[in-house]
């Protein structure tokens, strides 16, 4: 409906209810969640390790989980439940002399980060001499 001159007061009154009246009817079909708040809350605070700690940094992170279909556990009792292993390898003594060794038997970065199981990066850095002691 176009809306000039043309159009009276109560005919703008009348569409003012209607607008009114719908955005009270969207507002009144929204459901309350706000009782789910004490649940969630609740149920996040059981989720405590042995010494007091919280598992999870947050609601948030303990909600992530359930958005992914997942149990809510921590990240480290996942990666140990499931067998994941962690994506960082320790740079020890023992892997900084191999590395070396393979360095100076002419081998590329690449080859020794592949064979000692550590990353382009860090073979970069043994060879840099940042891991020296």
């Amino acid at each position: 409906m176009k809306i000039d001159e043309n159009v009276s007061i109560k005919e703008l009154e009348a569409l003012k209810k209607k607008i009114d009246k719908k955005i009270e009817a969207k507002k009144s079909s929204k459901v309350d969640q706000s009782a789910l708040y004490e649940m969630i809350k609740k149920d996040h605070a059981r989720h405590r390790r042995e010494d007091g700690r919280k598992v999870f940094r947050g609601v948030v992170d303990y909600l992530e989980c359930y958005v992914n279909g997942l149990p809510p556990i921590a990240k480290a009792s996942f990666s140990e439940r499931f067998g994941i292993m962690g994506k960082r390898t320790k740079i020890t003594p023992e892997v900084v002399a191999h590395v070396k060794e393979l360095l100076l038997g002419g081998k590329t970065l690449k080859e020794a980060s592949e064979s000692a199981e550590i990353s382009t990066a860090s073979c970069q850095k043994i060879k840099k001499g940042d891991y020296d002691s």
